[in-house]
């Protein structure tokens, strides 16, 4: 858990920190939010194994929002979410 440690502010140093090297998976596609957490727009694997489209909650709690100064196309703000937890949501049947 020492990742969590390593704060970051812009995508600029998420990408010179070894971008998802440094245990972290940038998010951008933010279909909703509620004060304690953001819905990213995603597809689900429902019984019978067909995508479906998604909304996939993370706690805020779990992210680190980052202002894209790297990306010249996309959001003025992205997400940092631990590389631990986008496992977790992948194994959920989450595709982000």
């Amino acid at each position: 858990m020492s990742k969590q440690a390593v704060k970051f502010s812009k995508v600029s140093e998420w990408v010179a920190a070894g971008n998802m090297e440094s245990g972290f998976y940038l998010l951008e596609s933010i279909e909703r939010e509620t004060e304690k957490a953001v819905g990213f727009k995603a597809e689900k694997f429902n019984a019978a194994a067909y995508l479906k489209p998604a909304t996939c909650w993370i706690s805020k709690s779990q992210l680190q929002e980052v202002q894209n100064d790297f990306y010249t196309s996309g959001p003025a703000r992205m997400f940092l979410v631990p590389a631990w937890l986008y496992g977790r949501k992948e194994q959920d049947g989450y595709v982000l």
